[in-house]
């Protein structure tokens, strides 16, 4: 039963893409990640156009990230002065990544770029996973290795005081890492949490319990902003494919709530790092593969 989507302008089978959401809310209800950092890849590798895949997954991520933004409210676990200095660098990077999203459609390279840039986030995070994971068993074999150490970001000038994270630190660090979650938002559709929760807690030195809200904080806003500027620069957002996707991975995320206990977590980064690993792969693959109708101009 073919379903077909009116911005994307293709049929796609209805089973293939509540099991798609379906998947997709599983897998980011177990390893506890955004669903827009899969949902992109996986959109283009059933033939969803490249560009249509990003706007609409910024849609899927601002629903995500919005209701746990509420609860981190209520909880009172949010850091509000760093969230602001990271949504300003996240606004101006989010109009350079809808911007340059907008001139790779324009020239026609948007398949191979963005398969390349999914490719090395997806194998960069796989690595850096199992690295992380290697790093924190060797802590616990040698107590006398330390896990947060000054680095050059300390060096930096401009610095402010963050009451609530108890940082001392340069204005331009979480400028920056701001800047770069939007670029990535705006270009590739991802909310950016995979990169900006190791970068609040390895390069700020932030608590881990002001992390999580802080960052959804920032994610929730950048993708709100990268949602209209798609929607006004690019006219690529399917909001039939969204809704399908949100109410779908909505139920693949009950489902792995009640599993997950039964997963020791050191191994589910191990298989979480895997996963990242296959999808990548796939990825090579489409982008290397031979079309199967290939374009040809008949002379007359």
């Amino acid at each position: 039963m073919n379903f077909y989507l009116p911005i994307a302008e293709i049929s796609i089978n209805i089973y293939l893409l509540i099991s798609l959401g379906i998947g997709i809310g599983f897998i980011s209800g177990l390893f506890g990640i955004g669903g827009g950092f899969i949902t992109s890849p996986l959109l283009i590798l059933v033939g969803i156009p490249p560009a249509v895949a990003v706007g609409t997954t910024t849609v899927q991520v601002f629903a995500s990230t919005s209701t746990g933004v509420m609860s981190h409210f209520q909880k009172k676990n949010i850091d509000y002065q760093i969230s602001f200095t990271m949504i300003v660098g996240g606004i101006f990077g989010t109009l350079t990544g809808v911007l340059l999203l907008s001139s790779l459609k324009n020239i026609g390279l948007i398949d191979n770029y963005l398969n390349a840039i999914y490719i090395i986030l997806l194998l960069g995070t796989a690595l850096f996973i199992l690295y992380e994971t290697a790093k924190i068993n060797l802590i616990y074999k040698n107590k006398k290795f330390k896990l947060h150490q000054h680095s050059w970001i300390h060096g930096l000038p401009i610095k402010i005081k963050y009451r609530k994270s108890k940082l001392y630190i340069s204005i331009l660090a979480p400028l920056s890492i701001g800047y770069l979650i939007g670029m990535l938002t705006g270009l590739t559709g991802i909310g950016g949490g995979f990169i900006l929760i190791p970068c609040m807690i390895y390069i700020l030195g932030m608590k881990t319990i002001s992390v999580i809200g802080s960052s959804l904080l920032n994610i929730t806003v950048v993708a709100l902003i990268s949602l209209f500027l798609q929607i006004y620069i690019n006219q690529n957002i399917d909001f039939v494919l969204a809704i399908f996707l949100i109410i779908s991975s909505s139920i693949g995320a009950a489902i792995a709530s009640r599993v997950i206990d039964k997963f020791d977590q050191e191994n589910l980064k191990v298989l979480f790092g895997v996963l990242l690993v296959i999808i990548a792969s796939f990825l090579i693959y489409d982008l290397f593969r031979t079309p199967v109708e290939l374009f040809r101009i008949n002379y007359v």
